[in-house]
């Protein structure tokens, strides 16, 4: 399927920053993109090498989550990136109000937490290693889709 580019800001607020070896993560980007892109939001893989120079993380903690930096140099990271993204949209207001209620970030965290680190069980073009299978190669093409 080709995918049209939806952004019409240049330059942009910021970056969704995901992990493209990670058929569910790419999904989710591109899901997202439909949303945030028209709001000046661009995609870009943490793979990159400007992502990997500007972030200036370990590989493992590069990967770890998805994250939105803005053109302002403000880092967002899992569950706080979608709780930034939701004020970007004016319908998911209530979801990034609801965040702000006592407790509720901290079950957001633990969910994104969670799904994180069980992606490649929801997508078998996710480049992790599997639970089941240990011996799976580290490295995929971007945006495979082979074996769903």
């Amino acid at each position: 399927m080709r995918r049209k580019a939806i952004w019409v800001q240049a330059p942009p607020l910021g970056w969704v920053l995901y992990d493209a070896d990670c058929g569910f993560c790419t999904r989710w980007a591109w899901h997202l993109a439909r949303f945030v892109g028209p709001r000046g939001y661009h995609l870009a893989p943490l793979q990159a090498p400007w992502v990997r120079q500007r972030l200036a993380l370990s590989e493992e903690e590069l990967l770890c989550e998805m994250r939105v930096l803005t053109a302002g140099d403000a880092l967002y990271g899992g569950a706080d990136a979608f709780v930034f993204l939701a004020r970007q949209v004016w319908w998911a207001w209530p979801f990034a109000l609801a965040a702000r209620l006592p407790g509720v970030i901290h079950l957001l965290r633990a969910g994104y937490r969670w799904v994180a680190r069980n992606r490649h069980r929801f997508s078998s073009a996710c480049a992790l290693p599997g639970v089941s299978d240990p011996h799976r190669p580290s490295s995929t093409l971007p945006h495979s889709r082979a074996g769903e």
